[in-house]
C-alpha cells in the first residue's frame, strides 16, 4: 500500500513513545508542521500486513491506557468511563460534591469499541440503570444533572437540565448504547434501550409525536425535532442485524439471532423480511419452547428447503448460493432448541 512519505512519524511503533505524552506529542507535531501548508507528493510502500499490525498495536496500547487511565470505579459494583475533559483540563466525569457526573456517550463508544472489559460493561450497565435511565421519558439520559452552568464544556450545559444535550433521552446515543450493548452479547440490556424509545414514542399522550424517533425526548417525555434520520437507521440496522442476527461477512449472509422470548408470538415465531445481495427474503426463527438468547442453540436453518451450513451458533448462506436464487420472495426457516 503505498502512503504519503509524510505519514511516517505516525508509523511508530515504539510503545515507550506512546507512554510518554511528551514525546508523543512531539510525533503529532511533527507530522502536523510537515502538512501544515502541502505535501511532497512522494510516496512510501508499506505491505498491508504491517499496516494493519501497526494499527492494531496502537488501538490495544489506546485500549489498555482508557481502561488503566479513565475508568471510574463508583464502588458497589458500579463504574464508568470518563470521556471529557474541560477547556481547563479538569476531568468531567466522577463522583463530585454536587453529585454523581455519568455522561453516556463515553459508555457508548467504549463498549462499541472492545475497550471496556465484559465486567467493566456490567458495571456501566448498573450505572447508567441507576443515574440515567427514567422509562416514563423513553429511556436512558445524555447524562446527568451537572447542577452547573458548565460553559467550559461547550454549549450542551447552557441548555436547561433535560434540554437537548443537556440531560435529554438523545435518541441516537440511546441507541448506539443499545447497538453497543448487542455487539458485546447483552442481548436484554440493549432491548430494554430500544423497547424504552419506542415505548415512548408510540405514547402520543405523552409524545405528542407521530409514531417515528425525534432528536430527543425532553424532561416530561416529549418528543421534540421530529424525525432524526440518524437515530432512525441505527434502530433499523440494530434490529435487523443484532436482534434478529441477519448481517453480512465478506459477501455471504449470516444468521446470528439474539432475540429474547417477549420478542417471539404465541406461536413462537418472529419473522423479518429485508433484501440482500439482490435478493429479497423472509427469514423466520421458530422457538417452540421460547427460550431466551444464552439458551437457544441453532438446531437447523434451510433457505427454500435446502439446508445451511452452521458454523457454531451460526448458520450461512453463501454469495453463490445466493446469487443462484430465483428472483421474488426466498424462505429462510431456522430452528431454536435447548443449547
Amino acid at each position: 500500500m503505498e502512503l504519503l512519505e509524510e505519514l511516517s512519524p505516525l508509523l511508530c511503533g515504539d510503545e515507550a513513545v506512546f507512554e510518554n505524552p511528551v514525546t508523543r506529542c512531539g510525533m503529532l507535531h511533527l507530522y502536523t508542521q510537515e502538512v501544515a501548508h502541502a505535501v511532497s507528493g512522494k510516496r512510501l510502500s508499506i505491505p498491508t500486513k504491517e499496516l494493519a499490525d501497526n494499527l492494531r498495536r496502537k488501538a490495544d496500547w489506546l485500549g489498555r491506557f482508557l481502561r488503566r487511565q479513565e475508568w471510574l470505579d463508583a464502588g458497589n459494583g458500579e463504574g464508568w468511563f470518563n470521556g471529557y475533559y474541560d477547556d481547563h483540563g479538569r476531568r468531567v466525569e466522577g463522583i463530585f460534591p454536587s453529585g454523581v457526573r455519568m455522561m453516556l456517550t463515553a459508555q457508548v463508544f467504549a463498549v462499541m469499541g472492545g475497550v471496556a472489559t465484559d465486567e467493566q460493561i456490567a458495571s456501566i450497565v448498573r450505572s447508567a440503570d441507576r443515574y440515567l435511565y427514567r422509562e416514563e421519558i423513553g429511556g436512558y439520559r445524555l447524562n446527568t444533572d451537572f447542577h452547573e452552568l458548565k460553559l467550559d464544556l461547550g454549549r450542551m450545559f447552557g441548555f436547561a437540565y433535560g434540554e437537548k444535550e443537556n440531560g435529554g433521552v438523545f435518541s441516537h446515543m440511546a441507541v448506539m448504547y443499545a447497538n453497543a450493548l448487542y455487539r458485546r452479547g447483552c442481548a436484554a440490556q440493549g432491548w430494554k434501550a430500544l423497547h424504552a424509545l419506542a415505548k415512548n414514542a408510540l405514547n402520543f399522550s405523552r409524545s405528542r409525536i407521530y409514531p417515528g424517533i425525534p432528536e430527543y425526548f425532553r424532561s416530561d417525555g416529549r418528543g421534540m425535532y421530529h424525525y432524526l434520520t440518524g437515530a432512525a437507521s441505527w434502530y433499523l440496522l440494530t434490529m435487523l442485524t443484532e436482534v434478529f442476527g441477519v448481517h453480512g461477512q465478506a459477501g455471504d449472509l449470516v444468521l446470528e439471532p439474539k432475540l429474547l422470548p417477549e420478542q417471539f408470538d404465541e406461536a413462537g415465531t418472529a419473522s423479518v423480511c429485508l433484501t440482500f445481495a439482490g435478493r429479497e427474503l423472509e427469514v423466520v426463527y421458530h422457538n417452540p419452547q421460547r427460550l431466551d438468547y444464552g439458551r437457544y442453540k441453532l438446531a437447523a436453518a434451510s433457505c427454500n428447503g435446502e439446508a445451511l451450513e452452521k458454523r457454531g451458533n451460526t448458520a450461512l448462506l453463501s454469495r453463490a448460493r445466493l446469487s443462484a436464487l430465483p428472483k421474488g420472495r426466498n424462505l429462510i426457516t431456522v430452528t431454536l432448541s435447548e443449547r
